[in-house]
């Protein structure tokens, strides 16, 4: 196999989420770098859908403080997508927690552990960086969240290529009118992600964690 191809395959099976950031602000050179790599992803009739934003600095920091003015005052969610998870992918997603509380040495019934570890969603990990992945409401088609998912698993793999480390968010997604707030013609939005980024924290104990994933059997079928 050349040293290439294994490289690729390296950094897929790799790619952790990282929870604990350093402070160091990544640079608009890596940035610009992480963007020319991601924006080379494939899309049905090469629409190209996704639309990127970038938060750091002041910007970051007031919507950093408005998530956890919400998460704290206990606002309610306003999600735009089903929150109901069926059966089968709910017991991954609890399974998961578990092994995440595990990890950092409390059990699910700890609701007050529970809830700082929650808060750190809000928080973005401390990340000095996020990106918002949204798409056009107006262009959106049967092949848009397809498109999406490529270019979000591109950013990603472009992050780690990079020698950073991110981690996909999807809590945030249950303040939509929050992200609406802060970005510009955010109304024109649906937002799918957002990404903090950057170099992960040395030393990091929840860096360290991996979950799981279902053995290939379970969602793979043969016909022949």
């Amino acid at each position: 196999m050349p040293k290439e191809s294994k490289a690729i395959l390296d950094a897929i099976v790799n790619r952790r989420c990282i929870r604990e950031f350093s402070r160091e602000v990544v640079s608009d050179e890596m940035i610009q770098t992480i963007l020319e790599v991601a924006r080379r992803s494939p899309s049905s009739k090469n629409t190209q859908p996704w639309k990127l934003t970038l938060f750091q600095g002041a910007a970051l920091d007031a919507l950093r403080a408005d998530f956890l003015d919400s998460f704290d005052t206990g606002k309610h969610f306003y999600p735009e997508f089903p929150c109901e998870l069926i059966s089968e992918y709910r017991a991954r997603a609890v399974a998961l927690g578990k092994a995440i509380f595990a990890y950092k040495g409390f059990t699910r019934e700890d609701m007050d552990k529970r809830k700082i570890h929650n808060r750190l969603n809000y928080q973005f990990f401390d990340a000095p960086q996020m990106f918002i992945l949204g798409v056009d409401k107006n262009a959106y088609h049967e092949g848009t969240l397809v498109d999406c998912g490529i270019f979000a698993a591109n950013l990603m793999l472009a992050v780690e290529g990079v020698g950073l480390g991110s981690c996909p968010q999807m809590s945030t997604l249950v303040y939509p009118n929050l992200l609406r707030r802060h970005i510009p013609q955010g109304d024109q939005q649906l937002f799918l992600m957002s990404l903090p980024f950057g170099y992960p924290k040395e030393g990091s104990h929840i860096n360290d964690f991996i979950s799981t994933r279902e053995p290939i059997e379970n969602w793979f079928t043969v016909l022949k």
